[in-house]
């Protein structure tokens, strides 16, 4: 859920520069109609037509591309569903559509995945709508995976605003060269950013289950993240597959003037999520001595600020989360939705001339 951040790079990048080519070569040879069998491509999507449209066209266009496609609209309203109907006109039934009312991105990742599973795959390759996979990205994580004999392996994430840097901070920098220069045989043993771009195995979810559904929003792929790394999975960052998202950007308050270290906080309709997840990630994966810390830092900070409303969401919140309390509507399956029916041209009328 937090991450550290830092100043991005403003040097040259021309080992990354030299990545984008070697992956845009690395399945030279292969056929464009070759299949990667057994990989179920997954996408989640929420009113973002053309961020959709530019990454479902960079999965579609790998060599060799997933044997199918799964995308899940949580309620779009931006034509989305109807653009989705037509694609699946031209794809048939390489592309699977699921649409669902809007349960947040743990709930979107949980249908996709389950829907994955069900078709039969033996990998999924997960993304979201404003993610995009750069050419050969499959073919080079498929390598690593095999070569490594990984459970789990991600690409090199870079920001969309400057692909000098890391979109997510991995091992302490978000210095792609940093990270590359610590990569054996092609990839960075230990540390992957889920669901950007991340081949999963099969087994993974076999052992670990799927992704915590009710968590809705900010928190649920680092909860699977560490729910895996208590499993013992072998994971790692295949740094010649190159996958572009916007930055990770944080807003923090220090706390009397840093003495309490600082916090970070959300906006209104996303804080109970955040302060929730934080709790429960934090009473199963944390030592205990962090819970009173996080309750002094963000009490103190609330107060100071004379914020009790802002104070009273992150107390029931955080305390909620620690329980494991979820509301029963974010545990619920979500509600299916149909995708609309493509128009048929109209019949011809008898009183037309030939």
């Amino acid at each position: 859920m937090a991450h550290d951040t830092f100043p991005a790079d403003d040097g040259p990048a021309d080992k990354v520069s030299a990545a984008i080519v070697s992956a845009e070569t690395v399945s030279a040879g292969i056929a464009p109609t070759d299949i990667a069998h057994g990989v179920v491509a997954i996408v989640v999507t929420h009113n973002r037509l053309p961020l959709l449209a530019t990454c479902v066209a960079a999965i579609l266009g790998q060599h060799p591309r997933p044997e199918r496609l799964v995308v899940v609209d949580s309620g779009s309203s931006d034509g989305t569903p109807e653009w989705l109907a037509a694609q699946m006109e031209e794809w048939g039934d390489a592309l699977v559509v699921v649409r669902q009312a809007n349960c947040g991105s743990a709930g979107a990742y949980h249908t996709a995945f389950e829907t994955a599973l069900g078709l039969g795959a033996r990998w999924i390759w997960s993304t979201d709508d404003d993610g995009i996979p750069q050419p050969g990205a499959l073919a080079e994580l498929l390598a690593q995976a095999r070569h490594h004999g990984l459970s789990m392996v991600g690409p090199l994430v870079l920001a969309a605003e400057d692909r000098s840097t890391l979109a997510f901070p991995m091992q302490g920098t978000r210095d792609p060269d940093s990270l590359m220069a610590r990569a054996v045989d092609g990839l960075a043993p230990g540390t992957i950013a889920l669901f950007n771009g991340t081949l999963i195995g099969r087994a993974v979810f076999e052992q670990i289950g799927n992704v915590k559904r009710e968590m809705f929003i900010w928190g649920d792929e680092y909860e699977f993240t560490l729910r895996a790394r208590r499993a013992g999975l072998k994971v790692g960052t295949a740094v010649k597959a190159l996958h572009v998202h916007p930055g990770m950007s944080r807003t923090e308050h220090k706390v009397l003037g840093g003495r309490l270290g600082t916090v970070e906080t959300m906006r209104a309709d996303r804080a109970p999520h955040f302060f929730r997840n934080m709790g429960y990630i934090h009473a199963n994966y944390e030592k205990a001595g962090v819970i009173p810390r996080m309750i002094a830092k963000y009490t103190a900070h609330y107060l100071v600020n004379r914020d009790f409303r802002g104070l009273r969401v992150f107390l029931d919140s955080y305390l909620s989360g620690l329980r494991d309390a979820y509301p029963e509507e974010l545990k619920r399956p979500p509600v299916r939705l149909p995708l609309p029916e493509r128009p048929r041209a109209a019949p011809s009328s008898s009183s037309e001339v030939a």
